[in-house]
C-alpha cells in the first residue's frame, strides 16, 4: 500500500516544522487531516494554498494597517489578481517589522543586559542609586536598539524574498524564502505577548493554529 503523496518542498519543510512543535496529543490527528488532502490532490498542491493560508493566519498576525494590507493582497491573489513584487514588498516590510519586533525575546534580552550593566556599575564603584539607574537605562537602551535591529534586518531580508515568490506564485522561490521561519516568528510573537508562565502554552497553541489553518487551506483550495 502506497503512502501519502509527496508534498512540494515548501510544504514538506513546513509540515516538519509544525509537527515538531505541535501538541503531541493532537499531532497524529492533524497529520492525518493533511495526508487526506495530499492524497486528494495527488501531491499537486496549488500555490493558492499559500495565499489562503497566509490570509487565514500569518497575514493578520502583526495587526494594524500593515497586517490588513498584506491580508488584502493575499485575498486579491486568491481571485487571480496578483500584485507585483514591488507592491508585495512595500506591504510586507512594515508588517514583518512589527511581527519580528514582537517575536524578539525582549524580556530575556533585557534581563541579561540589566544584569551585565548592574555588575559593571557595581564593579566600578557606583552608589546604590546610581547602579540601579545605570542598569535600567542601559538595559532599556540596549535591548530596544537590538530589538529594532533584529526586526529591521529580518523584515528587509524576508520581505524581498517573499515578495518575489508571492508575485510570481513561485513554489520553489517560496521554499527558498524559508516560510517555516516566518511561522516560528508568528508563534514566538504570540508567546511573547502572553508572557510569564502562560507563554509555553500559548506557543504550542499558536503552532496548533498554524497547522490547523494549513490543513483547512489544503482542504478548501482545489487544484
Amino acid at each position: 500500500m502506497s503512502g501519502p503523496a509527496e508534498p512540494p518542498a515548501w510544504l514538506a519543510a513546513m509540515l516538519a516544522a509544525l509537527a515538531e512543535s505541535h501538541d503531541p496529543a493532537t499531532a497524529p490527528h492533524w497529520r492525518r487531516r493533511v495526508d487526506v488532502e495530499l492524497d486528494r490532490l495527488a501531491g499537486r498542491v496549488p500555490f493558492r494554498v499559500v495565499y489562503d493560508w497566509h490570509a487565514r493566519v500569518l497575514a493578520p498576525a502583526p495587526g494594524g494597517d500593515a497586517g490588513r494590507l498584506v491580508h488584502d493582497l493575499h485575498r486579491r491573489a486568491l481571485t487571480g489578481d496578483r500584485a507585483g513584487a514591488h507592491e508585495w514588498r512595500d506591504a510586507l516590510r512594515p508588517a514583518l517589522r512589527e511581527l519580528y519586533r514582537a517575536a524578539y525575546p525582549y524580556a530575556e534580552a533585557r534581563a541579561v543586559a540589566h544584569a551585565n550593566a548592574h555588575a559593571y556599575a557595581t564593579a566600578n564603584g557606583y552608589g546604590p542609586d546610581e547602579v540601579a539607574g545605570f542598569a535600567a537605562h542601559y538595559a532599556d537602551l540596549s535591548t530596544g536598539a537590538n530589538a529594532a535591529a533584529f526586526a529591521d534586518a529580518n523584515a528587509l531580508a524576508v520581505a524581498d524574498a517573499l515578495a518575489q515568490a508571492l508575485a510570481r506564485a513561485d513554489a520553489a522561490a517560496y521554499a527558498e524564502a524559508y516560510p517555516a521561519a516566518l511561522a516560528r516568528a508568528y508563534a514566538l510573537a504570540a508567546a511573547n505577548r502572553a508572557g510569564g508562565a502562560g507563554a509555553t502554552r500559548v506557543l504550542r497553541a499558536a503552532y496548533g493554529r498554524l497547522g490547523g489553518a494549513l490543513a483547512e487551506s489544503l482542504r478548501d483550495v482545489s487544484d
